[in-house]
């Protein structure tokens, strides 16, 4: 009986791993993405600079909800973490789609951003420990990267479609359809397995959780830098690529064909999330993660220095980077994490990416606004080249000293190893 529930238990978790993939696939399959900046210029009235201070309230209630929703998914259970977000996130799309001023639309964009939260984490954390149960957790990095792959794909997917759609009918109706298509994922977060997490239930309180996965990433010099420089890649990769299709638009590229020019760049992100796992192998951490800010800078030189069409193929150096850091940083990270901290300290990192993006966002509508699209790549450009190099600097160091100690530590047991056999038995 007990070697049929046990069968029955990893049949459940290795279910896990195609639900995950399927809950992905739906929950990133937005189909507005390619015409939300177009739609809220062209159908809403609104300016750059309105639109990127939008992410204002939304990142920061972001900052605010993300690790207490983590912790909430580590208390609670991360199935129940993720039904909440996609609810709310279907929500917040159909309220996106019917909002006729500026406070609605706010509104609507501040619940995507809190739907989001209690999925940061939980999701990358159900997979781990259900790959865990199973022995298979050597694998996370290899099926991370294939769940980043899919977050593209779903993206790619959605891109294609979208514009056309909304070329036909309206700006609206992919967001309507949206709705529908994150409403379909929660009976899918449903019918997973919850993995039991490894604390003691009596003592492990909600805040103790919260706080002990904070103080956990904050304690850990290597921990805390490496999700400092993924808050800064995530700036400045992300807010440029949002100019993608007011760049399009600049250069007399029509609603149906948006999602064609779009396409390529999660195409490739595709690509590096699958190889992600291979350059780490190859690379290693180091060289991959100094790669990354030299590709982002490079592309927004670029952009900045030229002003034509083709010179959007830059932005698919961009969507490269985007595809590859994550499953690189969630590999890292994952790896010197405890089980029952896991969603919590995910979520930190994703706090870190929040901060960065309430402020980066609104300086580049700002900036878009009054000096141009060119100034604004040259801004971030300059940022990737200048701030993200001094944290990697810090992370190595910090990684030289972790080591150090280790080694010395390994020297000091040996030591008394050796001492010990040497002792002549009386």
């Amino acid at each position: 009986m007990d070697l049929l529930e046990r069968v029955r238990g990893e049949m459940a978790f290795e279910g896990n791993i195609w639900k995950s993939y399927l809950y992905r696939f739906l929950m990133r399959c937005e189909l507005w993405l390619p015409i939300w900046v177009v739609y809220l210029q062209k159908q809403r009235g609104l300016s750059l600079t309105q639109i990127t201070l939008l992410d204002i309230p939304f990142f920061l209630l972001i900052v605010a909800a993300e690790v207490p929703t983590g912790a909430v998914a580590d208390r609670f259970g991360r199935r129940i973490s993720l039904i909440l977000g996609s609810l709310m996130i279907a929500i917040a799309f159909f309220i996106f789609g019917i909002a006729d001023n500026y406070i609605i639309i706010l509104v609507s964009w501040t619940a995507w951003g809190f739907g989001q939260t209690f999925q940061s984490g939980a999701d990358a954390a159900i997979l781990y420990d259900s790959l865990k149960q199973i022995g298979r957790e050597d694998d996370f990095q290899k099926i991370n990267g294939r769940m980043w792959a899919l977050t593209s794909f779903a993206a790619l997917i959605a891109i294609l479609i979208g514009a056309p759609i909304a070329a036909a009918t309206s700006f609206t109706v992919p967001i309507f359809l949206s709705v529908g298509i994150a409403l379909a994922a929660i009976p899918v977060a449903f019918s997973m397995h919850e993995p039991r997490a490894e604390h003691d239930e009596s003592r492990d309180r909600y805040f103790q959780t919260l706080f002990a996965g904070v103080r956990t990433a904050w304690d850990q010099p290597t921990l805390r830098y490496v999700i400092l420089y993924s808050g800064l890649m995530t700036a400045v990769t992300f807010s440029p690529m949002v100019f993608q299709q007011p760049f399009l638009d600049h250069h007399g590229i029509g609603t149906g064909n948006l999602g064609l020019w779009q396409a390529p760049v999660r195409g490739i992100g595709i690509a590096a999330a699958l190889g992600a796992h291979q350059v780490l192998a190859r690379a290693g951490y180091r060289a991959s993660f100094f790669a990354l800010p030299a590709l982002i800078g490079g592309c927004s030189f670029a952009l900045a220095g030229v002003d034509r069409a083709w010179v959007f193929g830059a932005f698919l150096g961009m969507g490269l980077v985007a595809g590859a850091q994550s499953p690189m940083l969630a590999t890292y990270i994952n790896k010197r994490i405890p089980s029952e901290r896991r969603a919590t300290i995910l979520s930190v990192q994703g706090v870190a990416g929040s901060f960065m993006l309430a402020g980066s966002q609104p300086i580049s509508g700002m900036i878009a606004d009054a000096f141009g699209l060119r100034p604004l790549f040259l801004t971030f450009g300059v940022a990737t080249i200048v701030l993200v190099p001094v944290v990697l600097v810090l992370w190595m160091r910090a990684e030289d000293a972790e080591r150090a100690e280790l080694e010395a530590l390994d020297r000091e047991l040996f030591g008394r190893e050796r001492t010990t056999d040497a002792v002549p038995v009386s």
